[in-house]
């Protein structure tokens, strides 16, 4: 394992609160990440953002190694169920996408972090070189467009809205909610 392993598994066990199979994964994604943009400490490079593809263990894991997170807009979801990251250059718009393909079993009585750690990254993750077109609206930084929803009267921030029959609607409005309101 990398210098790195120990200290960001201890940082990942804090933020998520238990150790387990995602968050082993996802410190080692978060260094495989990094190291294929040539960041040896995100601490001190913010020029990149973070897509990842289950809220499972596997985002905490990622957000608490790279300090990228949804309130600073450099981390961002899809809700794929899978376990899988990708890491963009926000200068170059290049990254990587590193997927999970374990074929292992871990026996029940073995440890966590043992298991996993014995094992190498070619044999547990697919890394994918990769472009994503980031959008001026998705990018850190103050919102660069703030509309009012015809339908409801509510802001809807950086080209959330949607232009449905000449109206500028949120996307509740246009494709339902996934709240129902009392």
């Amino acid at each position: 394992m990398n210098d790195y392993f120990k200290s960001d598994l201890e940082k990942a066990h804090a933020f998520h609160g238990h150790i387990c199979t995602g968050i082993v994964f996802g410190v080692r994604i978060a260094r495989l990440g990094l190291k294929y943009l040539g960041i040896a400490d995100p601490a001190e490079n913010k020029d990149f953002i973070v897509f990842v593809e289950a809220d499972r263990c596997i985002a905490d894991a990622v957000s608490s190694v790279t300090g990228c997170s949804l309130g600073k807009r450099r981390l961002k979801w899809f809700d794929y169920g899978k376990m899988a990251a990708t890491f963009v250059d926000m200068n170059t718009n290049e990254g990587v996408r590193i997927v999970t393909v374990a074929k292992h079993n871990m026996p029940e009585e073995a440890d966590v972090v043992a298991f996993w750690s014995s094992i190498p990254d070619e044999e547990l993750f697919k890394l994918e070189p990769v472009t994503v077109n980031l959008k001026p609206e998705d990018l850190p930084g103050k919102p660069s467009r703030k509309v009012k929803c015809e339908g409801c009267g509510e802001n809807v921030m950086d080209g959330r809205d949607l232009l449905i029959d000449g109206k500028v609607l949120c996307q509740a409005c246009a494709q339902g909610a996934y709240y129902q309101k009392k």
